[in-house]
């Protein structure tokens, strides 16, 4: 499965397509439901093609991700319980990926306009999808974004350099520099625009960063190995990825102002080196735990019950990318045929 998804993530060429269109929601699949304790696992489906994958969720359970379409294509899609998956469209040429949306339905993403290249995008239901341009290089992706509309990700930029940038209604791009070495990427924003993801340094390691207005682009350093990844924050500011540790493992960590970067460990036999995952108000994590011969598995952390498994499609791995504060996940899944799809974990209400 990592070859298949990483292959789709990546993008880096977009295909060029027909006009972006807003076609009517659809289901394709039929939804499947595993359940297993604490939570029950859906397919989400795909929107008509063999490929899905879901990427973000907000507070009202809207979904967003990306789907291949009958022509092979990948689209941007948004679901909806009861209304199931619609098709975002694209910038004018071939595909495109919805990363994030936020609690008022704006959705951030990347696809390819009719010039060539990849743009970042933000798209609503009121204006469709709009590009937001780059640092002068020839493409952008968009992460993230968050409830007052700033988007986040990376763009290259005239000297061909891949680096952070915000982007703000009314102020457009800017970049948000990097920590001495020659690029970065932004992965996360939260309401108070606190950014994070991760940087190149003078040394050649990539650390975890945290920008804010006040401080600029601060190293959170590593859990004592070789590098470090940010991939998300909390409203309050916490700060969540994956870092070599002294002894050479990949473990999740929990970063904080007070008690700075600390290990979340990982499962045994596992590593946790999948630079994906996500972090919700109740400081609630998820990202996938890699065993030795490369399979993924889907975990959750909490305050409470530590880390442990999340339940999987009738398939052999799980990646999952988005929780929200009901504690809805979204990721991929593979299902009985082997196929990946959009997956949603639900909490199992207690009595």
């Amino acid at each position: 499965m990592r070859r298949i998804v990483l292959g789709t993530w990546a993008l880096a060429a977009l295909a060029a397509c027909d006009d972006p269109t807003h076609p009517a929601e659809q289901s394709v699949t039929p939804s499947v439901t595993v359940v297993q304790p604490q939570f029950t696992v859906q397919d989400l489906g795909t929107l008509g093609g063999d490929f899905g994958g879901a990427l973000g969720i907000n507070s009202r359970g809207v979904v967003v991700g990306q789907s291949t379409i009958p022509s092979g294509d990948i689209h941007a899609f948004l679901w909806r319980a009861g209304r199931g998956m619609r098709d975002l469209g694209t910038l004018g040429g071939g595909s495109s990926i919805a990363r994030g949306i936020n609690d008022h339905g704006q959705v951030a993403g990347e696809s390819d306009p009719p010039s060539g290249g990849v743009r970042a995008f933000i798209w609503s239901e009121a204006g469709g999808m709009k590009n937001l341009g780059t640092l002068g290089g020839e493409s952008s992706i968009g992460w993230g974004l968050n409830n007052r509309g700033e988007v986040v990700g990376t763009s290259k930029t005239r000297d061909h350099r891949t680096v952070a940038f915000l982007w703000r209604p009314g102020r457009g791009m800017r970049s948000l520099g990097t920590l001495g070495g020659p690029g970065s990427e932004a992965r996360g924003v939260n309401d108070a625009s606190q950014v994070v993801g991760f940087s190149d340094t003078p040394s050649g390691e990539s650390h975890a960063f945290l920008w804010t207005e006040e401080r600029g682009m601060e190293d959170l350093g590593t859990l004592g190995g070789g590098g470090s990844l940010a991939f998300a924050i909390s409203p309050t500011g916490e700060v969540v990825g994956t870092s070599t540790s002294a002894a050479g493992t990949d473990e999740l960590f929990l970063w904080t102002r007070k008690d700075g970067m600390r290990s979340l460990g990982t499962l045994e036999k596992h590593s946790i080196d999948f630079p994906f995952g996500a972090i919700n108000g109740k400081s609630h994590i998820v990202a996938s735990a890699s065993t030795i011969a490369g399979i993924f598995e889907p975990v959750i952390w909490t305050p409470q019950q530590g880390l442990r498994r999340l339940p999987m499609l009738p398939g052999d791995e799980g990646v999952p990318r988005g929780i929200n504060d009901s504690d809805q996940i979204v990721g991929f899944g593979v299902n009985a045929l082997g196929e990946v799809h959009a997956a949603l974990w639900t909490p199992i209400a207690k009595d």
